[in-house]
């Protein structure tokens, strides 16, 4: 299940989950005013990445 949260970085809406239900998270916010920032590759973070020191891919 989805559920909204702020961006960490832009502080716009943005969802947290599965990618399911973001319209039912998110569907209140206009597409304009969300998050637009690139999203972390799934199953990878930035906690796991900086702990092994691997790079993110273009």
């Amino acid at each position: 299940m989805c559920r909204a949260i702020t961006c960490s970085s832009c502080k716009r809406p943005s969802w947290a989950g599965c990618g399911a239900h973001v319209e039912s998270v998110l569907g209140d916010v206009p597409p304009a005013d969300r998050c637009q920032c690139p999203r972390e590759p799934r199953g990878i973070g930035k906690a796991i990445r900086s702990l092994f020191g691997a790079k993110r891919s273009s």
